[in-house]
């Protein structure tokens, strides 16, 4: 209900959400919303795509998005997981792609990852893409587990774009649109200097993160390092305080952590409520 109202509030005209687990409860919350579409990601939507429910998760997730973009008549697409929140500084997602130029086929928008200071904090605390050598002036010895293509993230640095509609040869990836034969569209980045962010949600709520700790590990969430770490605390026996501890070491940031962050220029704080559109629109709706 939070990703939901956010992007609805947000500007987004119209929401597919598609659910690999086709019994999730949310089908059942969110179905009825006028501009909010559920697809329940069955065996036969999965057969229909030529594949099974055990294909290669980001084989399937492509081929479903593909399907989604070449079905949708709004005028741009945008694939983000439940945990992904676009931020544009005092713009609208609507305005922002409203005012492209036609040349302009995609815009980019990259990954600020959130992290939980161990003295809580009035804003929101984020980490953004930086050097090798910048995350391991911030990191330590624990930045080889973030690894040299994360860019200083647990997650992926990359974003996630927004696309026109209408390309026929297009197939759609995880974090962007393509050409079939692989050729990248035209594409705007929106970076920090005019403050747009993806805002990654993925350490946000120890439980959370808990959750989905095994379906990331072989899905390729993580680095390989991580994925070690993650999968020597699962086979000791008493995984849960390993986990605990990977959790905080990874996640949790203490004010000089925080500092050495500023100084490496990749640090973000905001003061928002992720919570205030859901409020406003379904809070409000049961009234």
């Amino acid at each position: 209900m939070r990703f939901a109202a956010w992007y609805l509030s947000g500007g987004a005209s119209s929401l597919l959400l598609m659910f690999d687990n086709p019994q999730d409860p949310a089908i059942g919350v969110l179905g009825d919303h006028p501009r909010i579409e559920c697809v329940p990601c069955t065996p036969e939507f999965w057969a229909m795509l030529g594949m099974t429910p055990d294909t290669n998760f980001p084989k399937r997730q492509n081929a479903a998005l593909t399907w989604a973009y070449h079905r949708t008549d709004e005028p741009w697409f945008l694939n983000v997981d439940a945990d992904e929140f676009l931020y544009i500084e005092g713009r609208s997602i609507a305005t922002l792609l409203a005012a492209q130029p036609r040349a302009i086929e995609a815009v980019r928008v990259l990954t600020a990852e959130v992290v939980r200071p161990v003295a809580p904090m009035e804003q929101l605390q984020f980490r953004l893409p930086m050097p090798r050598d910048a995350a391991r002036r911030v990191y330590g010895e624990s930045a080889a587990l973030f690894g040299p293509r994360r860019r200083g993230l647990i997650g992926h640095p990359q974003g996630k774009s927004a696309t026109r509609t209408g390309l026929s040869d297009a197939r759609a990836r995880q974090h962007w649109v393509e050409r079939s034969d692989g050729t990248p569209v035209a594409e705007r980045l929106v970076g920090a200097a005019q403050r747009g962010f993806l805002l990654h949600m993925i350490g946000y709520d120890f439980e959370a993160w808990r959750r989905k700790l095994e379906w990331r590990s072989v899905s390729r969430g993580f680095t390989t390092p991580m994925t070690r770490r993650i999968e020597a605390a699962m086979s000791s026996g008493a995984p849960e305080a390993p986990l605990r501890a990977l959790y905080d070491a990874m996640h949790k940031l203490d004010e000089a952590a925080l500092a050495r962050l500023d100084e490496v220029g990749a640090r973000l704080e905001l003061a928002l409520d992720l919570d205030a559109p859901r409020r406003a629109l379904f809070d409000s709706a049961k009234g």
